[in-house]
């Protein structure tokens, strides 16, 4: 649109010229009054009605990725258009008489137009509300809570299908990313949105992110730093925001994050995408005899191209099927999902998304990650029947062996079965790298060929086990496996500002209370003050640095104070709950490596009784986090090497103390991750009373495996680490 007197380009929704200072005509129908919520008032002209974009406001928790293709939804939301000033229609016709009364008025008006001109070359040019804005640029772009905001994008047009989002990156918590900021708004139109589109907003200083969905380019996001402040004076009234025409500066190196730190970083996103999706990584009872993983089963680093470079190998479960349904093992086996996601020029893509996922003819269900040499393979198979009457049937097995080259994986073999039972042997034919291959030549691809990595997802619950080939994880193992690759992630995407917060110095304070605590007698009275004590962090020196933590073990302490000072003798249960009450609390910190914390818990209770029996345990902190971390992941040894270690220290601890019986009974305890703990001298195991011998002989603590170089510590007696 062109100014009618002197022909200047005006800008969209200029009233006034800033070139001569004209008033703008108004276009068809510009005289009809619009509602504040953008229909017509009641008798308006049908052309009235103002055309709005599309906001859809996004979901506060979603972890999604900004998606070109969505379309509003039940929630979408117009954005209210300006109502039309009554300044803006034209002033009705008058008698030359009243004209010539009316002069001083036209005066004072035409000083109003000037006046308005200033202000309007204000708001249009001084504060860059013309496209003088660029997206990359250091300037903050002032906003109050009505400007209008409109991006063109790298075609010079004005965008009408993008995704906005402001994002706090200095802050903590949801608003510091563009995959969390609750500040997320889907526009459709090229109308543009307002600050008050975004639900309770908060003042502050944000950078506003802009993705473009007609954008071709793989990266169309552009960024600006914005001031918001809902009745600042300094913001115009439309903020219209190019992309520069000479290109932006490539971005600084972020943090001096390495590749594998990037890539780390990307994995653990896809850990919480899936997560957040099928669930954190478990077990259900299924069908009575079998152990079903659920969730996210698997997540490991495999190099499978042997470039030093992980990729990330997760398996999930999108549904537990009804063990009662027909074929339910073959529905389930189709459940399991398999994929590989490998790190390039700053992104994780999927390679591979084809099922890996085995099962065999007694019920069991797992997936494997095979070896060649120093090489590692998928494994694929397709299976069809075909049945021919009579008993007979045709079945066509195709097996595929994939290999991962570093961009994508390639068939490395494959071997074609055709059986038809009626006919005789099977018809079979092989391929090796893409060629035509004998079956001598399969033989030998083949050969050395066996499991590296093994995951079992379908179990037995009585004997959990597939091959002593490779490295297996049964079901229950899969939580552990799951937690030690989120710790190995965690650790190796930290920038170098995390590598110095890694070297913080942690110490423990206990702290002693006085607890009036019932006599092991047959009555509530007398009580006798007993020393109870619980343990208190600090991180360098400061409480603080471990508040969260700190405050959790406090009210655990307390709530046993409660129920101890509450009890009240009743041997069937029924007085306030509970027969036992506990009489001894005592918590000791063992060791402390890194943030790594090895507490011994003494818990002693009594039910009235001529004695009482104890509870002892080992829980490990991780003080960084302020989280409990089981003991294989602490201790970086999994679950049944910790249970063979413990076994044979069990052996030598019978055979060295000959009055202390082996029942068997310790044996069934094994797998309990509370039995471990480790000391400056080595890892030990705990039992508890009756497990080896007689009340009389008490509970032990057995050392397994010696971490001093002293191998004649395994099978001998701590005390409690100390």
């Amino acid at each position: 649109m062109f100014c009618a007197k002197c022909g200047n380009k005006l800008s969209d929704g200029a009233r006034f010229c800033v070139n001569c200072g004209a008033p703008v005509a108004a276009h068809d129908g510009a005289d009809v009054p619009v509602s504040a919520q953008g229909d017509p008032q009641e008798g308006d002209a049908p052309d009235a009605t103002v055309a709005a974009p599309v906001l859809v406001p996004a979901d506060a928790t979603s972890n999604a990725t900004p998606n070109p293709d969505v379309s509003p939804g039940p929630d979408t939301v117009s954005a209210e258009p300006e109502a039309a000033s009554a300044a803006d229609a034209p002033a009705a016709p008058a008698d030359t008489a009243a004209k010539k009364k009316k002069t001083p008025l036209i005066i004072a008006a035409a000083i109003l137009v000037i006046v308005i001109i200033g202000v309007a070359a204000f708001f249009l040019l001084g504060n860059k509300g013309t496209g003088d804005i660029e997206f990359g640029q250091d300037t903050e772009v002032e906003l109050a809570v009505t400007t209008v905001i409109k991006p063109r994008g790298k075609d010079g047009n004005l965008m009408n299908s993008y995704d906005a989002y402001l994002i706090n990156e200095k802050a903590k918590g949801d608003v510091s990313s563009i995959k969390t900021t609750p500040y997320h708004l889907t526009v459709k139109g090229d109308q543009g949105f307002k600050p008050s589109d975004f639900k309770d907003l908060p003042n502050n200083r944000y950078t506003l992110v802009i993705v473009d969905h007609d954008s071709d380019d793989a990266d169309s996001e552009q960024k600006i730093p914005v001031n918001y402040d809902k009745e600042n004076k300094k913001a115009p009234s439309e903020a219209i925001i190019a992309v520069p025409s000479k290109p932006q500066k490539a971005p600084a190196k972020e943090d001096g994050k390495t590749d594998e730190q990037k890539a780390y970083g990307l994995f653990l996103d896809k850990i919480k995408e899936l997560t957040d999706t099928y669930g954190a990584c478990g077990s259900t009872e299924w069908g009575g005899s079998y152990n079903l993983a659920t969730g996210l089963c698997v997540a490991d680093l495999v190099d499978f191209d042997g470039d030093g470079m992980n990729e990330l190998f997760v398996v999930y479960n999108t549904q537990v099927v009804d063990f009662n349904q027909e074929a339910c093992f073959d529905k389930q086996k189709e459940s399991f999902k398999t994929e590989v996601w490998a790190y390039r020029d700053g992104k994780i893509s999927k390679v591979f998304d084809k099922s890996v996922v085995q099962g065999s003819n007694g019920g069991i269900i797992w997936a494997c990650v095979y070896q060649k040499d120093s090489n590692f393979y998928l494994v694929t198979s397709d299976a069809a029947y075909e049945d021919l009457g009579g008993g007979a049937y045709n079945e066509t097995t195709d097996t595929f062996f994939h290999a991962y080259d570093g961009s994508k994986f390639k068939q490395a073999a494959s071997t074609h079965s055709d059986v038809d039972v009626s006919s005789g042997p099977a018809d079979e034919t092989y391929t090796v790298n893409g060629e035509d291959a004998s079956f001598d030549e399969m033989i030998d691809f083949q050969s050395s060929f066996s499991p590296y990595l093994s995951y079992g997802l379908v179990s037995f619950i009585q004997n959990d086990s597939l091959s002593d080939e490779g490295t297996y994880y049964p079901v229950n193992d899969l939580p552990s496996l799951v937690a030690k690759t989120t710790q190995a992630l965690e650790e190796g995407a930290a920038t170098k500002k995390d590598d110095t917060a890694k070297d913080a110095s942690y110490s423990a304070d206990i702290k002693t209370v006085s607890v009036p605590v019932p006599d092991a007698s047959s009555d509530v009275t007398p009580r006798v003050d007993t020393d109870w004590t619980y343990l208190q962090f600090s991180k360098d020196g400061k409480p603080d640095g471990c508040k969260d933590l700190n405050a959790k073990l406090k009210e655990s302490f307390d709530a046993d104070v409660d129920a101890t000072s509450s009890w009240r003798l009743d041997l069937s249960g029924n007085g306030n709950g509970v027969a036992e009450v506990l009489q001894n609390r005592y918590d000791t910190m063992v060791s402390l490596d890194g943030s790594i914390a090895c507490v011994f818990q003494e818990r002693y209770y009594t039910a009235g009784g001529p004695h009482g029996w104890n509870k002892n345990a080992v829980v490990y902190y991780d003080l960084s986090k302020g989280t409990e971390v089981d003991a294989d992941v602490a201790l970086g040894i999994d679950k049944d090497t910790l249970a063979g270690l413990a076994s044979d220290a069990i052996d030598a601890f019978a055979h060295a103390n000959p009055g202390i019986s082996d029942t068997g009974d310790v044996r069934d305890h094994l797998y309990e991750m509370d039995r471990y703990g480790r000391d400056k001298a080595g890892i030990f195991f705990i039992t508890r009373d009756y497990e080896m011998g007689t009340y009389a002989d008490g509970s032990h603590v057995i050392y397994i495996k010696a971490l001093n170089g002293d191998d004649g510590l395994v099978g001998t007696s701590g005390d409690y680490g100390n």
